[in-house]
């Protein structure tokens, strides 16, 4: 085997476990929408940026910071699932992003 052989098979090795932590099957998942977003400098140069969101679900709203910014449009349909402290949101590429929730909100459903 060749150098970049061994270093390919230890990396599928090591991103394997990720990939199946990634999708849980316990996982719950929601339909919802993301209302607003800003992108937000932070530290002493400004260099590095934090991408905030209001996410609402059927019965809850978030305000979630994440480090990259989402491949998702306003108001378009999207899927996420919500744990005690972070936020899963499929972009529009499929792919799963890991935001931090700052803030819930619970809907009252009027009747």
């Amino acid at each position: 085997m060749s150098g970049r052989q061994i270093v390919l098979s230890i990396a599928l090795v090591l991103l394997a476990p990720l990939d199946v932590l990634a999708q849980a099957p316990g996982r719950l998942w929601q339909d919802g929408e993301i209302l607003s977003r800003k992108t937000v400098p932070i530290g002493r140069t400004f260099l590095k940026n934090r991408y905030v969101y209001r996410v609402r679900g059927s019965d809850c709203r978030y305000i979630v910071v994440a480090k990259t910014p989402l491949q998702l449009d306003l108001y378009v349909p999207m899927r996420f699932s919500a744990g005690r402290n972070h936020i899963f949101i499929q972009d529009a590429d499929g792919q799963e992003r890991k935001a931090q929730i700052l803030q819930k909100a619970t809907l009252s459903h009027r009747r």
